[in-house]
């Protein structure tokens, strides 16, 4: 309850601002972040913003309210509440923000938390599923959404939307026009469960029911459709972005709304029609005439109410009874007035029946479809169905629950705590009062559906517009929706002998392309991670190389003069030695006589040091070389059983993989040494050294205080990777280690 608090306090600070922001006034603020970038934590209240926000912050404190409830008694609420608080300030940061990439980031943030919220239950498989389908397909549309958003600020010559929506004809003179369009649509799509990605919202019911209130009718699942309405006035008039909304959206629609009616589940139900509400929403946008655009404003806050008061009552029902099949529930009304009152109204709201503002909806909706150019039969034809489809599933969710048939149910069914029933109440309450009285929210609707569409004729929402083609329609819709509903409710066996084949479904592709994805991974891992050390250097050093000859191929090899006569006899043998030394590293059949071998090679690279005037990093080599070699004595004993290779003297790969290393770093000091070294650094770290670092010996300055970040990052790099070798060896388990042996 204390929590609730926090959207309390900002809705109430939105609601201070109303009038200006009713009345066409922007209330804006800028802090500079990245400025160099153009990145800037900038935000814009205009009526677009303040109707969602409005949304997230008022439903946002009653899901507060209402979970303090719900969750009682359930493990780690305060991860939880922790998430939902986050997702919510990070709702509110989207639709706030007119810098593109502050939006993208608390774009990202929602995806983010809505995994912690849709994964509550972690130990259960399929929440752990859900979680990740929806943060896989959300994420995975982020990245096209900010390639998109890159297009666009380049493209317009901003950072900011506010600039960017007023640069539509200089973004589509730019030539990245329609890339930027088509990233932006992908991004939407996936957020707001368009069709070919919509299964992942119906999934996502696996969270708790606040959650599903919360993120999947009023908020998360309406970002795409918010970014798709703010950029409307960039891309509005352009063929394909009518098209592409029009044809998804109206698939999503239909489509949303037919596996809706087959459900039997509460919240699969509320889920396929939230889908096919989506669908509408981006099919509206797609018209993008005037009235559609209103229409679509006016959809967003109706559906909002209703949706998200029937997920509240779907939650007392699971809560109180503790089943959400509908062919169980019935005859609850009796036992639960208050729950059923909310749930009846939002139902009527939700099948567009006067006086609720779900009937201005759906009469708006209908005059935006008759009003088309072209394709205006379809497009009638489309939402008439799914209008149709939206009456029979509100009488599923009303009249089977509180008034049909009820089987037998484990617990007695009984009302809801108070906390739990202020939720729905309200916003039933809310459906009434602004079908009513809608005179109260016209105003800001107007300047939603302004920011939208700018210029857009004044909004005058009223219940009765006389008797014409819209309420025909709406009425005509009704009647069919009953039928639809009565044909549900009597042939429950039919309805259940109705199923669609998972091979047709969007999901059984997402199914096949991450099983794709495992398998694939575990071949390459089998390869590549076999546990053979010579493999694994093998590869890095073999990526080396390719890498190297990538740069090198432009340089050529250098004319280096050698002259044999500067060679001394003590050079010839080290060289020899350390030549000889490496031949019996490579063959030699005990792990005793190749660590031995490695050190001659070691003290050979020390000799050299000091031939050539370097006896600091000589000193370096020897003590380096020297505790090598006692540490793997100290656990010689403790390693596994040398292996020798039984194929041959070497395999051909290692062979070649060492030889094309030799050969490339010969290269690269032959380049080295043909360029003169005459950089200024050598002389001002040889005067600064003492001055600036108090130290004669020029290296150790420069490690020390020259590079000291450099330093310690390596440091820190070997200290983690310790931390890691010691969690490894002192939490492995007897088994483990038997498997490993």
């Amino acid at each position: 309850m204390v929590l609730a608090l926090y959207p309390a306090a900002v809705f109430a600070w939105l609601m201070t601002q109303f009038g200006s922001v009713s009345g066409g006034d922007v209330v804006s603020s800028s802090w500079d972040w990245v400025p160099t970038m153009g990145i800037s934590l900038s935000f814009h209240l205009d009526g677009l913003s303040m109707l969602f926000a409005l949304l997230i912050t008022g439903i946002g404190t009653l899901v507060l309210a209402y979970a303090g409830t719900y969750m009682k008694g359930m493990p780690k609420t305060d991860r939880f509440f922790m998430a939902l608080v986050l997702f919510m300030a990070s709702m509110l940061g989207l639709v706030l923000s007119d810098n593109i990439i502050s939006l993208f980031i608390f774009w990202e943030l929602t995806s983010f938390s809505s995994y912690f919220l849709i994964g509550y239950h972690h130990e259960d498989k399929e929440s752990r599923k859900s979680a990740l389908e929806a943060l896989l397909i959300t994420a995975g549309g982020g990245l096209g959404l900010l390639a998109g958003l890159i297009l666009l600020g380049i493209g317009g010559g901003s950072m900011e939307m506010s600039e960017l929506v007023e640069r539509g004809d200089q973004l589509a003179e730019s030539g990245l026009f329609t890339g930027a369009m088509l990233l932006i649509i992908i991004g939407c799509f996936t957020k707001s469960a368009q069709f070919p990605f919509h299964f992942w919202l119906p999934s996502a019911m696996a969270a708790p029911t606040p959650v599903s209130a919360y993120l999947h009718s009023a908020t998360m699942v309406k970002a795409g459709v918010y970014l798709l309405a703010r950029v409307s006035p960039v891309f509005n008039g352009a063929d394909g972005w009518h098209a592409l909304l029009l044809i998804f959206g109206g698939i999503t629609m239909v489509l949303g709304a037919m596996i809706a009616v087959m459900q039997t589940d509460l919240k699969k139900i509320l889920a396929y029609t939230t889908v096919s509400a989506l669908g509408l929403l981006v099919m509206l946008l797609g018209i993008g005439t005037g009235i559609a655009i209103k229409a679509a404003v006016i959809f967003i806050l109706a559906h909002a109410l209703y949706k998200g008061c029937l997920f509240l009552v779907a939650g007392i029902l699971d809560h109180e009874t503790g089943s959400r099949n509908i062919r169980k529930l019935g005859r609850l009304f009796k036992q639960m007035p208050v729950t059923g009152t909310a749930a009846v109204v939002a139902c009527l709201s939700m099948a567009g029946i006067p006086p609720l503002f779900g009937f201005i909806s759906k009469e708006y909706s209908y005059e935006s479809t008759i009003g088309m150019v072209i394709n205006s039969p379809l497009t009638t034809s489309a939402f008439f169905i799914t209008g149709m489809l939206f009456v029979a599933a509100a009488g599923m969710l009303s009249y089977m629950v509180f008034f049909g048939r009820r089987n037998k149910l484990d617990i007695k069914p009984h009302e809801a705590p108070i906390t739990m029933l202020v939720g729905p109440a309200v916003l039933a309450v809310l459906s009434i009062v602004l079908g009513v009285f809608s005179g109260l929210i016209n105003p800001l609707l107007d300047q939603a559906s302004q920011v939208v569409f700018p210029g857009n004729e004044p909004l005058n929402l009223k219940l009765w517009h006389g008797i014409n083609t819209e309420l025909i329609l709406s009425m005509t819709t009704l009647v069919a929706g009953i039928a639809a509903f009565a044909f549900v409710y009597y042939n429950p066996r039919l309805m259940s002998m109705i199923e669609i084949s998972d091979k047709i479904k969007p999901s059984y592709a997402y199914k096949q392309t991450m099983d794709s994805l495992a398998e694939l991974a575990k071949n390459v891992t089998q390869k590549v991670q076999n546990g053979y050390l010579r493999v694994y250097i093998s590869m890095m050093v073999g990526t080396f190389c390719v890498l190297a000859l990538i740069v090198l191929k432009d340089f050529g090899i250098p004319n280096i003069e050698v002259l044999w006569s500067d060679f001394r006899v003590y050079d010839i043998v080290i060289g020899v030695l350390m030549i000889v030394a490496c031949f019996y590293t490579v063959v030699a059949k005990s792990r005793l006589l190749a660590i031995a071998m490695l050190g001659v090679v070691g003290y050979g690279v020390a000799f050299v040091f000091i031939i050539f005037g370097a006896p600091d990093l000589a000193m370096t080599q020897i003590l380096i070389e020297t505790l090598t070699v006692v540490l793997f004595v100290l656990v010689l004993w403790k390693l596994p059983h040398y292996l020798i290779f039984d194929e041959g003297f070497i395999k051909f790969r290692y062979f070649l993989v060492s030889a094309l290393f030799g050969a490339i770093m010969t290269w690269i000091v032959m380049l080295i040494t043909s360029h003169p070294l005459d950089s200024h650094l050598k002389t001002w770290f040889a005067e600064s050294s003492y001055p600036l670092g108090m130290g004669r010996n020029v290296v150790n300055v420069i490690l020390v205080d020259f590079r000291s970040l450099d330093t310690l990052g390596e440091i820190v790099v070997l200290g983690i990777a310790a931390v890691g070798i010691y969690g490894l060896i002192k939490f492995t388990t007897e088994d483990d280690k038997e498997e490993a042996i």
